[in-house]
């Protein structure tokens, strides 16, 4: 389902009162309203600087939670636990080199950007109640997540208002549902632990990947790709 990324946001109490009786575990609803404070305020350069400085700040919190979790839990999982299971956005086609981004459309890019932000809108919600209530992590690893999930969504308006500046009427993609749940709460200690070595590995790769994309993206619409 696609939803115009511009249109009025009068009609969503309603629409979320019927969601939410169909709302289930892995899937979230989120409203699509663009009414961000003072960013009609900014210039575009602006706010992809905002969105740049966000995004950077965000990946290196996910480096620091990711590595961080790895050596107080996952040591004994060594390279398994790092370099095996897929993630749950790689049903996203984005660009994985420079040259496949400087063929992608704009409009695409940005739209994957968003994609990528809202697919980690459940699993970050999760996340922060899954380390809450594990056994040892430090109360600066639950900070980074809670913090981490705050920019998240932040970064996620911020995306959404450049489509819009940039190609107004544009329609957002769909996005994948996080299905990992039940691993993250296995009773299993090593299935656990696994699986939440490999949900920071994600998404430490997918916040870094939007900070790159915002960069280039900035790159092509401020300096005419001339950087």
């Amino acid at each position: 389902m696609q939803a115009h990324l511009n249109q009025p946001c009068s009609w969503m109490l309603q629409l979320l009162l019927v969601s939410n009786l169909l709302l289930w575990e892995y899937v979230v609803s989120l409203p699509l309203c663009l009414e961000i404070e003072g960013s009609n305020e900014l210039t575009i350069e602006e706010l992809f600087d905002d969105a740049i400085g966000m995004a950077q700040y965000t990946s290196n919190l996910t480096t620091q939670i990711s590595e961080e979790f790895d050596e107080n839990f996952a040591k004994s999982l060594g390279y398994k636990a790092r370099n095996s299971s897929t993630c749950h956005t790689a049903s996203l086609l984005t660009p994985e080199n420079n040259e496949q981004i400087q063929q992608t459309q704009l409009d695409d890019l940005l739209k994957g950007m968003i994609s990528i932000s809202r697919a980690w809108y459940h699993p970050l919600e999760k996340l922060v109640h899954e380390v809450a209530a594990l056994n040892g992590a430090s109360e600066t690893m639950l900070l980074k997540v809670k913090e981490v999930e705050e920019k998240n969504q932040e970064l996620l308006k911020k995306i959404k208002e450049i489509l819009v500046r940039v190609h107004p009427g544009a329609e957002e993609n769909v996005y994948p549902a996080w299905m990992g749940l039940a691993e993250v709460r296995s009773a299993n200690e090593d299935t656990r632990h696994f699986a939440l070595s490999n949900i920071f590995r994600c998404l430490h790769s997918d916040t870094d990947k939007v900070a790159t994309y915002l960069e280039i993206v900035k790159c092509r619409v401020i300096h005419n790709n001339n950087c």
